[in-house]
C-alpha cells in the first residue's frame, strides 16, 4: 500500500470502504476543474438535449406514418412525415456536432489544467519524495494516467447523461404507448443491473492494477535506457531483457484480468437486447394478430427496444471508460494530495541591508528516514570566507550542502544566512543567494547558451559569453561545431566531463550568487582538466562566501578555513597546518591521498 490507497491483500469490506473514500475525495478534486467551464458545459448539455429529443422522435414518427398515413393511403401526409423526419435528423446532425465539439474543447482544457497542476505540484515536492519514487512511475502519472481522463471528460460524461435521458425518455414513451408490452420489455433489466453491480468494483481495482503495472514497466525502461552505457559496459543486456520480459508479462496478465471482467458486460447487453426484441415480437405480434395492438405501435416498440438497448450497451462502454479514468484519477489524486514539506513562508524575511553571505549552522540535526546523518552540527562562516569541508565518504558533507540549499529542511536546529533562517526566506531570495555546482553536472538537452542561461533567463548573449570568457570556457565552446548553439544532448552526453563542469561554472558565475557551494566539483576529471577548473574556480570564488566539499587536497589550498566532518558532526576546524597537528582524521585523509 502507498499513500493510503490499498490495492491488494485486503478484505472485501475494507476494499469497499477505501474505494468509497477515494471516490468522494477525487470527485471533489475533479469538480474543481469543471467549475470554470460551467457555461460551455451547459451549452454542450443543451446540444445534448436536442440530440436526445431528435433520437426519441424517430420511432414515434414511424408509428404515425404507419398507423395514420400508410394504412390509410394518405400520401400527402406521408410526405409531411418524410419532410419532418429529414428535418429531425438534420437537427440531430447539427446538435450532435456541437455537443461533440464543445465537450471535447472543454475536456481537453480540463485535462490540460490537471496535467499542468500535477506537473507544477511535483516540482514543489521535496527531494525526499523523488528519492522514494521511480522516475518512470512519476512520468506515468503525468502522461498515461492524465490521458485516461481525456475520453471521460471530453465525451464520456455527456454520453452518460445522453444515454440516461434516452433511457428515461424511452421508458416514458413505451409506458404511454402500451403498459403491458412495456413491462414485458423491461423483464431483462434486472439481469443487466446484477451484472453491472457485481462487476463494477472488480473493474475499478483491475484497472488500477493495470496502471500500476504499466508504471513499473515505464520505470524499468526509463532507468535502463538512461543507464545504457553501464548496461552495455557490464554486459547486462540479457539480464535486463529478462527483467523487462517479467514486467511485460505482469502488465499483460493485469490487462487480461481487466479485459476478462469487462468482456462479460457486452455479451450480457447483446443477449438482453435480443431477448427484449424477441419478447416484443412474441407478445406484440400476438396483440396485432388479435387486434388489441396497432402495427405502428409494434414497429415503434421494436425501434425503441433497439434504441433502449443501444444506450445500455453504450453505458457499458462508458462504464469501462469511467473505471479506467477513475483508477487514473485515484493515482493522480494520490500525488496531488501529498503536501510539500519544503514550503515558502507567508511573510518572508530579508535583511535590511540585503544579503551579504554570512552563514550560521546552529545545532543542526538531520535524518534520512530513520538514519541519522547530521548530528549537532554548528558552524559560523563570515561573508566572503572560503570554508572547505573534508571527511570520509558518507560523513555527511553533501548533506550539509543540500541543507544549505534547502533541498531538505533540518530536523533540529537552524541554518541562517545573514541572520535569516532559511525557512523564513522567500524561494526567490534563497535561489538567488545560494548556488550549487555539483560533482555530477546535469545539462538539459538544449544549446550550451541556454544551459548557461538556465539560472539567469534574462541574461543577454553578450553576458553569457562574457561569463564564459571569465571562467575560461569561451575557447572550447567557440571551437565546437556550432559554438554556443551546440546541442549538448540529454544530460550533456555530447560533452566531456570537464566540459560539462566548465559549463556549470559559467552558469554559476552568470547567476552571481552571494553563497557558492562546490560539491566535489573537480573530483571526476583528469589532471589537465582539473588545472583548467582550478583556474576557473579562482574567478568563480572571487568576492563570494563559499563552501567547498573536496577530496582532493589541491582544492583546499585556497580555503580560509577547513572543517573536518565525521559521522555527521563537525569534529575540528582550522588551517591545513593546524589540522595536521590536531586532527587524526584529517591527517589520515591527507596521508592516504599522498600515497595514492
Amino acid at each position: 500500500m502507498r499513500g493510503g490507497f490499498g490495492r491488494r491483500m485486503m478484505s472485501a469490506d475494507e476494499g469497499d470502504y477505501r474505494l468509497s473514500e477515494i471516490d468522494r475525495r477525487t470527485l471533489r478534486f475533479f469538480l474543481r476543474y469543471l467549475r470554470p467551464h460551467v457555461w460551455t458545459l451547459l451549452a454542450a448539455l443543451g446540444a445534448m438535449l436536442v440530440v436526445t429529443l431528435t433520437t426519441l422522435a424517430g420511432p414515434y414518427l414511424v408509428k404515425i406514418a404507419i398507423d395514420e398515413y400508410i394504412l390509410a393511403g394518405d400520401l400527402v401526409g406521408l410526405g409531411w412525415i418524410f419532410a419532418l423526419m429529414v428535418a429531425t435528423y438534420g437537427l440531430f446532425w447539427l446538435s450532435s456536432y456541437w455537443q461533440t465539439y464543445l465537450s471535447s474543447w472543454t475536456g481537453q482544457r480540463i485535462v490540460g489544467s490537471i496535467r499542468l497542476d500535477l506537473y507544477e505540484h511535483l516540482q514543489q515536492l521535496s527531494m525526499e519524495f523523488f528519492n522514494r519514487k521511480q522516475t518512470g512511475d512519476v512520468m506515468s502519472r503525468v502522461t498515461h494516467d492524465v490521458n485516461t481522463l481525456s475520453e471521460l471528460v471530453t465525451t464520456g460524461v455527456l454520453r452518460l447523461l445522453n444515454d440516461l435521458l434516452i433511457l428515461v425518455g424511452i421508458v416514458i414513451i413505451l409506458v404511454t404507448l402500451d403498459l403491458q408490452l412495456a413491462l414485458i420489455t423491461f423483464l431483462t433489466i434486472p439481469l443487466i443491473y446484477v451484472v453491472i453491480s457485481q462487476l463494477g468494483k472488480r473493474m475499478r481495482l483491475a484497472y488500477r492494477d493495470v496502471q500500476e503495472r504499466l508504471a513499473e514497466l515505464n520505470a524499468d525502461v526509463e532507468e535502463n535506457l538512461s543507464g545504457i552505457r553501464v548496461v552495455q559496459a557490464l554486459n547486462r543486456e540479457a539480464v535486463n531483457t529478462g527483467e523487462f520480459d517479467r514486467l511485460s508479462w505482469a502488465n499483460l496478465k493485469a490487462n487480461l484480468k481487466a479485459v476478462s471482467v469487462f468482456a462479460l458486460l457486452f455479451p450480457t447487453m447483446t443477449f438482453s437486447r435480443v431477448l427484449g426484441e424477441a419478447l416484443v415480437l412474441w407478445y406484440g405480434g400476438w396483440g396485432v394478430f388479435n387486434g388489441v395492438l396497432s402495427l405502428g405501435v409494434l414497429m415503434a416498440f421494436l425501434g425503441y427496444v433497439r434504441q433502449f438497448f443501444a444506450p445500455l450497451a453504450d453505458l457499458s462502454q462508458v462504464y469501462n471508460t469511467m473505471q479506467v479514468a477513475g483508477a487514473g484519477l485515484d493515482r493522480i489524486w494520490e500525488y496531488m494530495s501529498i503536501e510539500p514539506t519544503i514550503t515558502e513562508p507567508d511573510h518572508p524575511v530579508r535583511p535590511e541591508e540585503g544579503f551579504r553571505g554570512g552563514l550560521s549552522f546552529r545545532d543542526v540535526d538531520f535524518a534520512y528516514a530513520d538514519e541519522q546523518v547530521i548530528r549537532d552540527f554548528s558552524l559560523e562562516v563570515t561573508a566572503g570566507e572560503i570554508f572547505a569541508l573534508v571527511g570520509p565518504t558518507g560523513a555527511g558533507k553533501t548533506t550539509i550542502a543540500n541543507l544549505l540549499a534547502r533541498l531538505y529542511d533540518v530536523g533540529e536546529g537552524s541554518i541562517a544566512i545573514d541572520g535569516v533562517d532559511l525557512r523564513q526566506m522567500a524561494f526567490e531570495d534563497l535561489r538567488s543567494v545560494v548556488s550549487v555546482v555539483p560533482q555530477n553536472v546535469f545539462l538539459f538537452d538544449d544549446s550550451i547558451r541556454e544551459n548557461i542561461r538556465y539560472g539567469s533567463p534574462g541574461a543577454t548573449d553578450a553576458e553569457v559569453e562574457d561569463a564564459a570568457r571569465q571562467v575560461g570556457a569561451h575557447e572550447f565552446i567557440r571551437e565546437l561545431p556550432r559554438g554556443y548553439e551546440t546541442e549538448v544532448g540529454e544530460g550533456g552526453m555530447r560533452l566531456s566531463g570537464g566540459q560539462r563542469q566548465m559549463v556549470s561554472f559559467v552558469r554559476a558565475l552568470l547567476a552571481d550568487p552571494k553563497v557558492l557551494i562546490l560539491d566535489e566539483a573537480t573530483s571526476s576529471v583528469d589532471a589537465y582538466t582539473e588545472m583548467l577548473l582550478q583556474r576557473a574556480m579562482e574567478k568563480l570564488l572571487m568576492g563570494r562566501t563559499a563552501i567547498i566539499i573536496a577530496h582532493r587536497f589541491t582544492t583546499l589550498a585556497r580555503a580560509d578555513r577547513i572543517g573536518v566532518v565525521e559521522d555527521g558532526a563537525l569534529v575540528a576546524t582550522g588551517s591545513h597546518d593546524e589540522l595536521m597537528d590536531s586532527s587524526d582524521t584529517y591527517r589520515e585523509l591527507f596521508e592516504k591521498q599522498q600515497i595514492a
